[in-house]
C-alpha cells in the first residue's frame, strides 16, 4: 500500500528550496543538447469537433477538442516561470523549447483545469491572456488567484465533486502531492487530479504525484487515456513518481494511451533532460507505442474506433 506521508521538517526546507530555485532560475540551465529545439506545429483551426484531438504545448499544459469543447490544462505559454513583477517581468526559469502557440494562436476555449497553485501549473500570465469567458475549474483555494484576472466564472473542485460545462463532465480526485505556493508559509492550497468525460470517453488528467495507490480503482472503468508526470524526480521523489512508477500507476488505470507531462520544458530538478522520457520508454518495453504525444507540439487524434464514437454519443 503506497500512502501519503506527512512531511517532515527535513522534507519541507527541500520543498522550500525547490521553490527559491524556481523563483530565481538559478537552475535553468541551457546547455543541454536539445535546448531552444522547435516545437512541431498546432493548427488547432483545423481540428474536427466530432474527434477528441490533444496537443503537447509543453510542461504540463495540453490543448484538446474534446468532440466540440475546447480546453487547455495548467497553461505556461510565455518565456518563464515563477515570481511576476508587474505586467512584464517574471523572475524564474525559461522554457527551453519555445511555446508551439502564442496566446492568441490558441483561439476559443470553453474550459481552463489548473491541478494546483505551484508556479509551473498556475501561471498568472498566460491565464490573464486567455479569453475571460471560459470557465475554470481549480483546486480549492485558487479562486481567489484567478477571479481577479477577470474569469467570470470559476469552479473549485474538492477530490469526488463533479461539475460540468458543455456537456464534458469533469471530476475531481487526488494525488500525493503539495499544495502551498510559496512553502513553508502561506495557504495550504488544494491540489486536483481530473477525469474527464465526454461521448463515452474518458481521460485522467493526474497531478503531479508521488507513487501512490490513488489512481488504481479507476482500473474498474478504465479511462481511455491517462496524462501522468514524468519528471523532476530528482530529488523530489517524495513529490514526483520517477518513469517506472509512472508506468506502473498508468498500467493500474488499465488506460490504453499514456501521455507524458512536465518533461523537457523547464529545468526544475537534477535529471538530465531527456532521462525521464527514455526511461519511460523503457519501462514500457513492447508497449512503448501506447506512449503518445513525445514531442512538444506534437498533436495526436485518438482513432475512432478507440472511442467507438456516434452522433448519438455526442448528443448526450
Amino acid at each position: 500500500m503506497r500512502t501519503d506521508k506527512r512531511l517532515r521538517p527535513r522534507a519541507r526546507a527541500l520543498l522550500f528550496s525547490a521553490m527559491l530555485a524556481i523563483v530565481v532560475g538559478a537552475s535553468a540551465c541551457t546547455s543541454e543538447s536539445h535546448a531552444h529545439q522547435s516545437p512541431a506545429a498546432v493548427n488547432p483551426a483545423s481540428w474536427h469537433d466530432n474527434r477528441l484531438t490533444i496537443a503537447s504545448l509543453g510542461h504540463a499544459a495540453l490543448l484538446m477538442d474534446y468532440f466540440g469543447v475546447r480546453v487547455i490544462s495548467d497553461p505556461t505559454l510565455f518565456e518563464r516561470i515563477g515570481l511576476t513583477l508587474g505586467p512584464f517581468l517574471t523572475i524564474g526559469p525559461h522554457r527551453l523549447v519555445p511555446p508551439p502557440l502564442t496566446p492568441a494562436q490558441i483561439g476559443h476555449l470553453d474550459v481552463i483545469l489548473i491541478t494546483h497553485a505551484h508556479m509551473d501549473h498556475l501561471d498568472l500570465p498566460s491565464l490573464a491572456a486567455l479569453p475571460k469567458s471560459a470557465t475554470v475549474i481549480a483546486c480549492a483555494k485558487c479562486a481567489a488567484l484567478i477571479r481577479p484576472l477577470g474569469f467570470r466564472d470559476v469552479r473549485e473542485l474538492k477530490w469526488g465533486e463533479s461539475t460540468t460545462v458543455d456537456g464534458l463532465k469533469v471530476t475531481a480526485m487526488g494525488a500525493r502531492h503539495w499544495g502551498k505556493r510559496w512553502p513553508p508559509f502561506g495557504i495550504e492550497y488544494g491540489f486536483n487530479s481530473y477525469v474527464l468525460e465526454r461521448a463515452g470517453v474518458r481521460m485522467l488528467l493526474a497531478c503531479d504525484s508521488a507513487d501512490t495507490d490513488l489512481f488504481a480503482p479507476l482500473g474498474n472503468d478504465p479511462p481511455a487515456i491517462a496524462a501522468f508526470s514524468i519528471a523532476s524526480y530528482d530529488p523530489w521523489i517524495m513529490n514526483h513518481a520517477n518513469p517506472e512508477q509512472v508506468w506502473r500507476m498508468f498500467r493500474e488505470t488499465r488506460a490504453h494511451y499514456l501521455i507524458p507531462l512536465h518533461w523537457g520544458t523547464f529545468r526544475l530538478s537534477k535529471e538530465p533532460l531527456g532521462e525521464p522520457m527514455r526511461r519511460l520508454l523503457s519501462a514500457a518495453g513492447k508497449q512503448s507505442d501506447r506512449v503518445i504525444l513525445r514531442t512538444i507540439g506534437a498533436t495526436w487524434t485518438m482513432p475512432a474506433a478507440a472511442g467507438s464514437i456516434t452522433p448519438a454519443h455526442l448528443a448526450r
